[in-house]
């Protein structure tokens, strides 16, 4: 299980309220990064932003200005889930995550880009399977169906992942990550409950249909 404690990197430099604005622009170039965590002696207060920096009023001088903080509550504990730090990227569209305890303190941050990196790594090393998309109506979703449909065929889901369609708040996108190669039965019983696949990696007889699943798949994201 992968926890934020296990993401987390401390070679990411961090700043505070009065480093100077030279420092800062530093950190981002040196680091290949564009936010950085900001603390009070060892508390999380807020992440400092290139963006936040262009509304900025130089006019006094440089010196003058102060740390523009952004995403003081944006943060997550050690024993926060991967799935959890991934819903936190897609809600608040960053790309660092401080970890902290309940009292604040630090204890790192997760850069999004090697968290990424490493949940691809993840899903490269796991048990050989496929992956299937299903497109549902939210209202008619239950694991426990899919579960009992895909077992039926001898097939396990490894994992799942949901989330809320963005062309219709109504439906949902079912990520299923089955423990083999071949699906075809699978499909054919979503079929027969008249379940929208809307992707599948992989295909029973040998036939590989996938091609034509991805097009569909990109065609439907491209509505």
């Amino acid at each position: 299980m992968q926890l934020a404690k296990d993401l987390l990197t401390t070679t990411l430099p961090t700043i505070h309220p009065d480093t100077a604005l030279e420092c800062v622009f530093s950190y981002y170039e040196e680091n290949n990064i564009l936010s950085l965590p900001v603390l009070k002696k060892d508390k999380y207060i807020g992440m400092v932003m290139e963006q936040d920096f262009f509304d900025l009023d130089l006019s006094q001088g440089v010196k003058s200005v102060k740390l523009p903080l952004s995403n003081e509550d944006v943060s997550v504990l050690p024993s926060t889930h991967l799935y959890d730090c991934l819903r936190i990227v897609d809600e608040f569209d960053v790309e660092i995550i401080p970890v902290v305890d309940k009292e604040d303190k630090y204890h790192g941050t997760i850069i999004v880009k090697d968290m990424m990196d490493k949940v691809a790594r993840l899903h490269a090393d796991q048990i050989e399977g496929s992956i299937v998309v299903l497109r549902i109506e939210a209202i008619h979703y239950s694991l426990e169906d899919l579960s009992r449909w895909v077992e039926t065929n001898n097939v396990k889901i490894l994992s799942s992942f949901v989330e809320v369609d963005n062309n219709d708040s109504k439906m949902v996108i079912v990520t299923l990550k089955l423990n083999t190669m071949k699906v075809d039965a699978v499909l054919a019983t979503f079929e027969r409950f008249s379940l929208n696949v809307i992707y599948s990696s992989a295909s029973a007889e040998g036939k590989d249909d996938s091609k034509d699943r991805l097009d569909n798949l990109m065609r439907y994201l491209e509505l």
